[in-house]
């Protein structure tokens, strides 16, 4: 049994649920989830949980608000010790991020945050945001320092855990219950983006997180294709990355891969060890 980490989103633990993959549980067991945190907000520091008992949130939203401040997770991993830690870019892409001092951040996740108390009288109009919508090449920018950052913390907590990067694709279509593709953007049922510069600067930040460490694993199922679409019936609704079931099964077909991959290669290493001796 594989023990997961997940840095990331839905996106990525939609392959550790039954609904997607029933029978995930005999390889794998997800023992950490940090949701929708962006990599700028998880490189700065730790803040009080803003989250308060009038906000009325259920436990799973305040843990999402809170880890985000607290920035726990790699507590957490230094306690835990995964096998595998998987990151997704979501949040970057998607939500952006709240300069709440000069050079520290937050996550401003619009689904989330901005239910909070704290968020509509400290923060609503009154602290700078930044996002690859407002300005793109300063958001990259700020992204690839605190991505150092990120990576550097995750080797001093868990230096034996490895680092798969899951390279999410925001899709243009959806099949209705026709079967019939779809304009997403204009089903009238999710925000309107620029997918193809989401899209762009994703494919920028991949690129410099693949670049950072020659031993990071990439799972990419689009690999420049658009090969996945969403659809109007999926568990969690249609949404930009929300994929017709089969993508999942395929993620955790290529993660299996990974896993035996090196663990051939720790095999190599361990008899090429014991006959040196």
């Amino acid at each position: 049994m594989r023990k997961i980490a997940i840095l990331g989103s839905s996106a990525t633990r939609h392959n550790f649920n039954t609904i997607f993959n029933p029978n995930y549980k005999k390889k794998f067991e997800c023992v950490l989830m940090q949701n929708q945190s962006s990599i700028i907000s998880m490189a700065s520091a730790k803040r009080p949980n803003p989250v308060i008992k009038e906000d009325d949130f259920n436990k799973y939203d305040e843990e999402s608000v809170s880890t985000d401040f607290t920035k726990t997770f790699f507590d957490d991993l230094s306690k835990l010790q995964p096998d595998t830690i998987i990151i997704d870019l979501f949040a970057d892409a998607h939500f952006g991020v709240i300069e709440v001092e000069p050079g520290e951040y937050i996550t401003d996740n619009r689904w989330k945050l901005w239910r909070t108390t704290y968020y509509k009288n400290e923060l609503k109009d009154k602290a700078p945001k930044l996002t690859i919508d407002t300005d793109k090449d300063h958001y990259l920018e700020v992204f690839k320092k605190s991505w150092d950052i990120v990576l550097k913390k995750i080797k001093e907590v868990a230096p034996k855990s490895k680092i798969v990067l899951h390279e999410i694709q925001n899709v243009k279509e959806y099949y209705n219950f026709d079967d019939k593709k779809y304009n997403l953007i204009n089903s009238g049922k999710v925000m309107k983006i620029d997918t193809d510069m989401y899209n762009q600067a994703l494919q920028e930040m991949h690129r410099y997180i693949e670049q950072s460490d020659t031993a990071i694993q990439v799972i990419n199922l689009f690999d420049g294709r658009e090969l996945y679409l969403s659809f109007d019936e999926h568990p969690w609704g249609l949404f930009y990355v929300h994929y017709t079931m089969d993508y999942y099964v395929s993620f955790l077909e290529k993660l299996i891969a990974i896993e035996k991959k090196e663990s051939w290669f720790d095999h190599l290493k361990r008899k090429s060890y014991r006959k040196s001796k």
